[in-house]
């Protein structure tokens, strides 16, 4: 065998080894990202169903307790708010507490109407969501906004007393 044809057939044997190295090493990753996808899957208790707002972050500020009680659920105030009839971004934050035993879950809505605004998935105690946006915007007048505040027990994710906070909105 010529040396030409000889170099050419260690070529060949060393690129099929390559492909095969490259092969199984695609193969092991696969298997780790599948395991790795499946144990994050599980570290989510899907039999409660609990599903955070992806949009609440921590909330460091001090607020009063609009419920009145020293113990038990903190309840948040919201004060009178105005916003733009042009606009569908609705500038207001929706807390839970720090420190409270359940998860906020919010929907407000038109006292007048009975529109439904927004609803949040749960809100973490000590977490807000800093704004929502609205389907479409409001139109021009003066509205009671219903703040409905459905709670869910921190351990166990069954129903608490819940509480409804009104403020009037004005659109302009």
């Amino acid at each position: 065998m010529t040396d030409k044809k000889r170099n050419t057939k260690i070529i060949i044997i060393a690129l099929v080894a390559v492909v095969i190295v490259l092969a199984g090493a695609g193969i092991t990753m696969g298997v780790l990202l599948m395991n790795n996808n499946n144990t994050q899957n599980q570290s989510v208790p899907e039999q409660q169903g609990v599903v955070f707002d992806n949009n609440a972050s921590h909330y460091d500020k001090e607020v009063s307790n609009a419920g009145g009680e020293a113990q038990g659920i903190k309840i948040p105030g919201y004060p009178d708010m105005t916003i733009s009839s042009e606009s569908t971004d609705f500038p207001i934050t929706l807390l839970n507490p720090e420190g409270n035993p359940c998860n906020f879950k919010f929907t407000l809505s038109l006292q007048d109407t009975g529109e439904t605004l927004c609803t949040t998935d749960l809100v973490k105690p000590g977490d807000a969501i800093k704004g929502v946006t609205l389907d479409a915007p409001l139109a021009k007048g003066t509205y009671t906004l219903i703040i409905n505040i459905s709670t869910y027990s921190v351990d166990s994710n069954s129903e608490m007393n819940g509480a409804q906070v009104k403020s009037t909105l004005t659109v302009e």
